[in-house]
C-alpha cells in the first residue's frame, strides 16, 4: 500500500491542499477529469474530492466526522464506486471487494486492466438510485487503464449524465485519454510539489534517517515524486545509480553487469532506467542541463562531442518500442543485451 497522507482526517498530501482548494471552490462538475504526474498523490486527491462530495456536513467538507466521512474512510460507502485495476488495489488506502473473476470465468486477479465489465456494474448499479438519498460518486483510476470496449460503455453514460451522479477520472497519461472522453470531462491538473515541499515531506517520513541533499538526488531521479522516492527507499527498487555507472562507460560499458539485473528486476524497470540515462543524454547533447544525473553531466558532455544527433534519436525512438513490449518479452536477455549493443555502437 502506499505511503498514508500526512494526518488521519485527510486523504491529501500537504503539497495537494492549494489545488484542492481552488477546485472546491467552485461547484464541482458532473464529470472531472484530473491529470498529473504518477506518484505524487493524484489517487489520494481523487479520494478527498470524493469524500468532499459524499460529506454529509453543511460546513468544512469534508468533515471527517459525519457517518458518511467515515464510511469513505474505511472504503465501504455504498454511493462510493472506486474502480481501479486489480493490479493497483493494493495503492487504495482501505481495503475493496475484490472481484476476481469476470464474465467469461477468467481470473482477474492480476489484471493491468479495467475490464467492461467493471464499468457495466458501476453503471446497473447507479441505475437503482443512492442508497443515501443524495450524491453518487464514480472514481476510475487510471483512465488510460480502460480497455476499449470499457471507454466505450462509460462514454454512453458521460454523454447523459445523471443529476445527482459524478464522476472523477484520473490519468497520468492525458495523452491516452478517447478525445470523446476528454471532451466530455472538465480537465483540472494536480501540479507536481516543489522540492522544497517533497524534501520537508520526506524528513517527516523518515526523520533523521537521510539527508536533505540525498532527498533531492532521488527526487531528481524519480521526476519530483515524493512518492515513488518512498517507495525507492522502502522497497528493494532498483537504484538507477547502477545503470548510469555503466551506461556512462559508453562504448567500454560491460553489458553482461546490467543483464545479470534482471535475476533481481524486471525487464521493464531496467529499461526505464536505460531511458532515464538517455534522456539526459539527449538533453546534454542539445545544449541543455540533464535532469536525472546532473553529478555526470561532465562525462555526458564529453561524451556527445562526437555523437550522432540523427543516430541518437533513432536509438531513442527504438528504445521506447523496446519499453512498450517490455511488459510481456519473450526472451528478455536478448532483448536487453541487443538495447546495450544498439547503445555501444553509438560511441
Amino acid at each position: 500500500m502506499s505511503s498514508t497522507a500526512s494526518t488521519s482526517n485527510t486523504f491529501l498530501y500537504p503539497w495537494s491542499r492549494k489545488p484542492f482548494l481552488e477546485l472546491t471552490t467552485n461547484s464541482i462538475p458532473h464529470s472531472l477529469l484530473l491529470f498529473g504526474q504518477k506518484d505524487i498523490g493524484e489517487l489520494h486527491f481523487g479520494l478527498e474530492l470524493a469524500n468532499y462530495l459524499l460529506c454529509e456536513s453543511i460546513d468544512n467538507k469534508p468533515c471527517g466526522q459525519c457517518e458518511a466521512c467515515h464510511w469513505v474512510r474505511q472504503g465501504n460507502h455504498p454511493d462510493l464506486f472506486t474502480v481501479v485495476p486489480q493490479v493497483l488495489k493494493r495503492l487504495l488506502p482501505f481495503e475493496v471487494e475484490d472481484d476476481q473473476v469476470g464474465e467469461d470465468g477468467e481470473d482477474k486477479k492480476q489484471s493491468k486492466f479495467i475490464r467492461i465489465e467493471q464499468i457495466r456494474n458501476i453503471i446497473s448499479s447507479n441505475e437503482l438510485g443512492s442508497y443515501r438519498g443524495g450524491k453518487r460518486v464514480v472514481l476510475i483510476y487510471p483512465v488510460e487503464a480502460m480497455q476499449a470496449e470499457a471507454a466505450n460503455c462509460l462514454l454512453k453514460t458521460l454523454e447523459e449524465p445523471s443529476n445527482q451522479l459524478h464522476f472523477i477520472l484520473l490519468t497520468n497519461q492525458l495523452e491516452k485519454i478517447l478525445p470523446t472522453i476528454r471532451s466530455r470531462c472538465h480537465l483540472f491538473p494536480i501540479p507536481r510539489p516543489s522540492l522544497e515541499l517533497s524534501v520537508a515531506w520526506l524528513q517527516t517520513q523518515l526523520p533523521n534517517e537521510y539527508s536533505d541533499q540525498v532527498f533531492e538526488q532521488k527526487l531528481l531521479l524519480h521526476a519530483g515524486a515524493p512518492l515513488k522516492v518512498i517507495a525507492s527507499l522502502h522497497e528493494k527498487a532498483l537504484d538507477d545509480s547502477i545503470i548510469s555507472k555503466q551506461l556512462s562507460q559508453f562504448k567500454n560499458l560491460h553489458s553482461g553487469e546490467i543483464i545479470d539485473l534482471l535475476s533481481q528486476y524486471a525487464l521493464l524497470d531496467i529499461l526505464n532506467s536505460i531511458l532515464k540515462w538517455s534522456f539526459d543524454l539527449n538533453l546534454v547533447l542539445f545544449g541543455q542541463k540533464p535532469r536525472y544525473f546532473p553529478q555526470l553531466e561532465a562525462r555526458m558532455q564529453t561524451a556527445c562531442l562526437n555523437l550522432n544527433k540523427i543516430s541518437f534519436q533513432q536509438f531513442l525512438s527504438s528504445l521506447n518500442d523496446d519499453i512498450r513490449l517490455a511488459n510481456h518479452p519473450l526472451f528478455p536477455k536478448v532483448q536487453l543485451d541487443a538495447v546495450l549493443m544498439r547503445y555501444k555502437q553509438l560511441f
